[in-house]
């Protein structure tokens, strides 16, 4: 019979390493070059993540302050369909913002200093959905890119981008898929 002496040699088996977890080989590995273009589309979707980010928030600051706005100009008198032809809203969103802030008090402000204030508002708020539409355009031209050169797949871009994969595939139909 034979005697065992000293330690065992460490055994990897196809599957599985040396420490017992499975090693996911299903996909060949990636050649240097696809690793730089991955490596950089991953890094402009996460750049194009935090700039939505940054632009939603902006987005609901100036909402609040047109709202507000709104508010008080209705408080002060203006008529609804001033106030939607200034703002671009229809009135029965304007009725809701005006019944929202019931704690005004009439400002005692001239109604040209209302349209104004609510003119310049209305513009910051458009031109920032506007910057926030480009920067929708540019992350669904780069998820378009990242699958026609097939760096990712549409799981992958899904945590990449924040998104739930049904919406990656809505955003990328059309585009050419790998076979």
């Amino acid at each position: 019979m034979p005697t065992q002496t000293g330690s065992a040699p460490a055994v990897s088996l196809q599957g599985h390493a040396a420490t017992g977890r499975y090693i996911y080989r299903a996909k060949a590995p990636r050649s240097q070059p696809l690793e730089a273009e991955h490596a950089k589309l991953t890094h402009a979707l996460a750049v194009h993540r935090q700039l939505l980010s940054h632009a939603a928030s902006a987005i609901r600051t100036l909402t609040a302050a047109r709202n507000e706005l709104i508010a008080q100009a209705l408080e002060d008198g203006l008529t609804l369909t001033t106030v939607s032809t200034v703002t671009g809203e229809n009135l029965r969103a304007l009725r809701t913002i005006g019944l929202a802030y019931d704690d005004l008090h009439p400002s005692g402000l001239p109604r040209n200093a209302h349209v104004a204030a609510l003119k310049q508002k209305s513009a910051e708020l458009r031109a920032a959905e506007r910057h926030r539409d480009q920067i929708t355009e540019r992350r669904e031209a780069l998820m378009v890119m990242a699958l026609r050169k097939q760096v990712c797949d549409d799981l992958e871009l899904a945590s990449l981008t924040g998104l739930t994969p049904d919406h990656v595939r809505r955003a990328t139909r059309g585009s050419v898929r790998p076979a």
